[in-house]
């Protein structure tokens, strides 16, 4: 004979499947923000371009890069924080005070660039971007038409080769 759990253990099941559920909440299909997945895809972008964990070499595009990184990172939970830890590592050359204004511009008001005008930003190419499997960031020398053709056939040739696998006769 199977015994009705008390409402307390139910109370307590319940409570234990809603903490899992909330642990596991997507945001769409993603799992990730979108200022992570992109800052993630500049990190590679970033270690291809000037080396893996090099310092930026101090000048104006050292800054033009700190800049783009300090915008998505204040996406991102514990920015200031995060931000000032990126600045130690990548561009300690810029002086304090810049460092200071920079947290605050990207915390006050982050700038949300498009996949194309970020592109242009960092001159990223498409050989680069395709290599690097960056899929959030345009490219100077590739439209953003011109990468939804492409991606059109390749799903068009992926169902085709996955119709063709269906279609062969197993003996």
């Amino acid at each position: 004979m199977n015994r009705r759990p008390s409402p307390s253990l139910i109370a307590a099941r319940q409570w234990e499947i809603k903490r899992r559920y909330e642990r596991h909440a997507k945001v769409g299909k993603r799992t990730r923000s979108m200022a992570a997945i992109r800052l993630a895809e500049l990190t590679r972008w970033l270690h291809d371009t000037y080396g893996q964990g090099v310092e930026l070499e101090p000048g104006p595009d050292a800054v033009r890069i700190a800049e783009i990184f300090a915008h998505h990172i204040a996406g991102l939970a514990n920015a200031e924080r995060r931000i000032t830890q990126w600045l130690a590592f990548y561009a300690p050359s810029i002086p304090p005070r810049d460092q200071e204004r920079l947290i605050a511009n990207a915390q006050g008001k982050p700038i949300h660039w498009s996949a194309d005008k970020l592109a242009w930003k960092i001159s990223l190419r498409d050989e680069q971007r395709t290599r690097l499997k960056i899929t959030t960031i345009g490219a100077v020398d590739c439209t953003k038409e011109q990468r939804a053709a492409r991606q059109r056939e390749r799903r068009a040739q992926a169902e085709r080769n996955r119709r063709a696998k269906a279609r062969v006769p197993t003996i």
